[in-house]
């Protein structure tokens, strides 16, 4: 990735995606970054992510993702504080969405889709878009929902925090989002998921060490953040500990923040966060942008 890469966006005419265009238009901003908006579209008669078409489209459809582009683009335009310091580019593509996502990310900074899609003219709701990509992009992805006209959001940056090497990667994007939108950053680590309450439930003929559980936590925590606290002396860490459910945990705390960032594997209490119905429930649930942190080496 170059330093100058672009954040892509994925567009579809929905309200979603147009809170998406909102979304990356700030981190663009922020970033001084190249805002791409993307376009995939395909027949109206086909709704797969595995058939192409011929690029010789019907005028209607052509019409429509111009028209779609074009509000796009003055969405995004009218979202930053320096309209002429942003670059927007705007692509149609005809082809399948993920595919067509995936390959203009391949080189950008991060790519940005809503949490839901208008399956009108495009071959894929963005809903089933956010979880292909989300899976297979080599660059961070944020699911973007609940963001205000304005493009801004208030409130803390949330991260997932389990030790792993893995984890490493998110808590990086983590800090450089707080430290971008002048947050706080609150670190979470749960030492609980639902295997574990299963295995040591409250009334166990042998309780368990909830302080010992705890100190470890918070020394999983100061370990994980330390190198990342000295980069980004700035930001102000709210750390927390909780016996409970990850995907519990974040959701609660998403109710208030300004976004929550994951990475894309892990382990203890966030073990397969991000796959199967786990994944899509969170991504459809949270009530702010989640960003799935993935590296190119993935």
């Amino acid at each position: 990735m170059t330093s100058n890469a672009p954040i892509v966006v994925g567009v579809d005419g929905s309200g979603s995606s147009l809170d998406a265009v909102r979304w990356a238009a700030r981190a663009a901003e922020l970033r001084g970054a190249p805002l791409v908006l993307v376009c995939a579209y395909q027949n109206t008669n086909i709704y797969t992510t595995l058939v192409a078409i011929p690029p010789n489209l019907g005028s209607e459809m052509k019409a429509a993702t111009t028209k779609i582009l074009e509000a796009a683009s003055k969405i995004a335009s009218a979202t930053v504080d320096d309209p002429a310091a942003l670059s927007v580019t705007a692509e149609a593509i005809v082809g399948p969405a993920i595919p067509v996502l995936l390959e203009r990310a391949s080189e950008a900074r991060m790519l940005v889709v809503g949490s839901r899609g208008n399956g009108e003219y495009f071959a894929e709701l963005l809903g089933s878009v956010s979880a292909g990509v989300s899976t297979h992009a080599h660059c961070p992805v944020a699911i973007v929902r609940g963001v205000p006209v304005s493009g801004s959001l208030s409130g803390p940056v949330v991260v997932g925090v389990d030790g792993s090497e893995q984890n490493e990667y998110a808590i990086g994007v983590a800090f450089e989002e707080a430290s971008l939108r002048g947050a706080e950053l609150v670190a979470v680590h749960a030492w609980a998921d639902h295997v574990l309450l299963r295995q040591f439930p409250d009334d166990t003929d042998e309780p368990v060490d909830v302080s010992a559980l705890t100190a470890a936590g918070q020394t999983v925590l100061a370990e994980s953040l330390a190198g990342w606290q000295e980069r980004y002396p700035e930001v102000k860490v709210e750390r927390i500990v909780v016996r409970d459910s990850a995907v519990s945990k974040l959701l609660e705390l998403s109710k208030g923040a300004q976004e929550i960032v994951v990475g894309s594997r892990g382990r203890g209490g966030f073990t397969g966060l991000l796959l199967g119905s786990t994944s899509r429930s969170l991504s459809h649930l949270v009530d702010c942008p989640m960003i799935i942190a993935r590296e190119s080496s993935e």
